[in-house]
């Protein structure tokens, strides 16, 4: 397959569609206030559930899944403590590269073919459509377990406007009774299976959260400044997670270099430095030393 060429770890394909399935879910999240400050997840509902609003003559989804596990390095399992995903490139670049890599080989084979890559940037319902493909289920920490991969994946989608035959079965759900992830979320931030509070969630509190923290938040961080990989790390489908072989997203050394304690007094010039071209370039430099200090 295409995908595997340009170094993605899994792929599938759907016919665009309205996400009858996903209104519901979608409503109810947005009209119990979980996203929080996330006021952009109010808007473009319709371009989120129909992928044609977003892309003019579209037919068909791609959607890829690129391994980022990095193993646990000291700066990921000491406080003050960074999410795996931040630790190398910006995901959000090196995932986009691939996908107009493949849309590349795709016009090469099948001729003028129009599309658009997305990666966790624009209203597209991505966990859905990868869902859809059969590249997994929803946990009930709300990420998407493929059964060979686990969670610790990137998920990118190429919207294209060809038509391409799909075959597709859906993974079936696979977390059984397991509660691993519920009962494992210091906050409570889990609120029903697959239901995130995004304003109890670690991750939300240290980067989304723009207005300051409040003691009993600031107190919950439970040694994370940056993400949060509780759910993941207690999930038993990431029990055998091998590490990326993705050399862009292999974790930087100058992160690896760093005692986790050093982020808690790291000069704004050499956070730049250790942190520029990552996802933790986009986070304020207060932020992530506030963050830092207020660990419990």
């Amino acid at each position: 397959m295409l995908a595997f060429q340009v170094g993605f770890d899994a792929c599938g394909i759907s016919k665009t569609d309205y996400l009858q399935d996903q209104v519901v879910h979608l409503n109810h999240w947005l009209d119990s206030g979980y996203h929080g400050e996330m006021g952009y997840m109010e808007r473009n509902t319709e371009k989120r559930l129909d992928p044609r609003v977003l892309v003019q003559n579209a037919k068909s989804v791609i959607s890829v899944l690129l391994n980022y596990y990095p193993g646990n390095p000291d700066i990921s399992t000491k406080p003050p403590k960074i999410s795996r995903y931040a630790l190398s490139l910006d995901y959000h670049v090196v995932v986009k590269d691939k996908l107009y890599q493949l849309l590349g080989l795709i016009r090469k084979e099948f001729g003028n073919v129009e599309g658009r890559a997305f990666v966790d940037s624009a209203p597209v319902l991505e966990k859905s459509w990868a869902v859809r493909a059969g590249l997994g289920w929803i946990g009930k920490n709300s990420l998407l377990i493929n059964p060979s991969l686990g969670s610790y994946v990137f998920i990118g989608e190429l919207i294209v406007d060809l038509e391409i035959e799909t075959n597709t079965t859906q993974t079936p759900n696979r977390c059984g009774t397991c509660t691993r992830c519920i009962d494992a979320c210091p906050t409570g931030a889990i609120v029903s299976p697959s239901v995130i509070d995004s304003r109890k969630c670690i991750s939300y509190l240290t980067i989304e959260k723009k207005t300051p923290l409040t003691e009993e938040e600031q107190n919950s961080l439970n040694g994370w400044c940056f993400g949060c990989d509780i759910c993941q790390e207690v999930c038993p489908w990431n029990g055998k997670a091998i590490n990326t072989n993705c050399d862009d997203l292999l974790p930087k050394q100058e992160i690896l270099n760093l005692v986790p304690s050093e982020l808690k007094s790291i000069s704004n010039e050499k956070f730049d430095t250790v942190f520029s071209d990552t996802p933790l370039s986009r986070a304020e430099y207060k932020r992530i030393i506030l963050n830092s200090n207020d660990h419990k």
